[in-house]
């Protein structure tokens, strides 16, 4: 369904206007204040312009993919957390990113990815360099326990799990309107403990991963594809033995059941530049997965933490009314006693933007 679904010319169309836009606010963010936080407002201010994009798929299935973003200001989410003894401070993100699956009206599942907005310090004659501090690196990188105690994230005490390496990223911001995102885990490598980088130096990462998810599609065939939990086909299959021309039946039923299985591909760790952003985001392709449906506990963790995060912001700005409801669908939690930090207002803020993708069986 995930090729489909990106192959669908209504979804072409609402990417590239999507990353069109987000371009054009940066662009102008650089020629006036070039500034991470005016560039992440930018963003998120358009991505809040994008209307809801619907479509038909195969078997009569229809999508709806639906956006809303959130700037709150205040204080940077800063947090405290302790590498070999030692205690730091620093902050956590400029931005979060949250992309929700909702099949037949209850959520499945949900990525989260936070960025931390890093703007170019080169001149337009050398090349994008990106300075990085050390303890961030390892805060984005391996998200040890951490309380808030400024922003969002103010009065929690989290360990979160980064299995897909994609919980933490940095988004690089360049001239004159450019936003690439990596994994931390990658910077980390890149970096070979230095503190800055450039963009070229990322290219040898960037080409390893394309290339092996296109290996990784190339070998994905629909002849292999067997869930007999599912798929009746694949069920007759594991239990007795079989004539070859039901492996034709099987093809023809695997892209269905596929796509109704709770089971999103792996995070990409890279995206270069804008139009690949949103491509990941939107294709479900980008940020750490927690399930709906049996969850572990270090998906409740994550869970709860967007779940707090996204209502806080919620009740400061009154946006995120779709993916705040869906967060707390089902958990009890519509009543939480989440203060807004009232304190000095610094220049700066956490910005939201939440994608929720609408899939309903048969009603195409």
């Amino acid at each position: 369904m995930d090729a489909e679904f990106a192959r669908s010319p209504e979804v072409q169309d609402w990417q590239w206007r999507i990353a069109a836009t987000m371009r054009r606010g940066i662009e102008s963010s650089f020629g006036t204040r070039p500034d991470e936080i005016d560039c992440v407002r930018a963003i998120v201010e358009a991505v809040g312009a994008a209307p809801a994009v619907a479509g038909r798929l195969r078997l009569r299935d229809s999508f709806k993919l639906e956006v809303e973003s959130a700037f709150l200001h205040g204080p940077r989410s800063q947090v405290r957390f302790r590498i070999g003894g030692t205690e730091h401070q620093r902050e956590l993100a400029d931005l979060l990113v949250l992309a929700t699956y909702v099949e037949d009206g209850t959520l499945a599942f949900q990525r989260a990815c936070f960025i931390q907005a890093k703007r170019s310090g080169a001149s337009s004659r050398s090349a994008a360099r990106f300075s990085i501090d050390p303890w961030q690196l390892a805060l984005l990188g391996s998200f040890p326990e951490f309380t808030g105690f400024a922003g969002e994230f103010k009065g929690l005490t989290l360990e979160l799990r980064n299995r897909s390496g994609m919980l933490g990223a940095y988004g690089l911001l360049s001239p004159p309107g450019e936003f690439t995102v990596v994994s931390a885990r990658v910077v980390n490598h890149v970096l070979g403990g230095r503190q800055s980088l450039t963009t070229k130096e990322l290219i040898p990462a960037i080409l390893s991963e394309t290339g092996a998810m296109r290996s990784a599609v190339a070998s994905r065939g629909e002849y292999w594809w067997f869930d007999p939990e599912h798929c009746p086909y694949c069920r007759e299959l594991a239990m007795h033995d079989f004539p070859h021309h039901w492996l034709r039946h099987h093809a023809s039923h695997a892209s269905r059941h596929t796509a109704a299985l709770d089971t999103p591909v792996e995070s990409v760790l890279t995206c270069v530049g804008l139009d690949e952003f949103v491509q990941s985001w939107s294709g479900l392709r980008l940020g750490e997965v927690w399930h709906a449906r049996n969850p572990t506990s270090s998906d409740r963790a994550l869970r709860r933490c967007l779940q707090r995060v996204v209502r806080r912001i919620a009740q400061a700005t009154g946006a995120l009314s779709r993916v705040d409801g869906l967060l707390a669908e089902g958990r009890g939690d519509h009543n939480l006693s989440l203060e807004i930090d009232g304190g000095d207002r610094e220049p700066s803020g956490l910005g939201v933007l939440s994608m929720v993708r609408t899939v309903s069986r048969g009603q195409g």
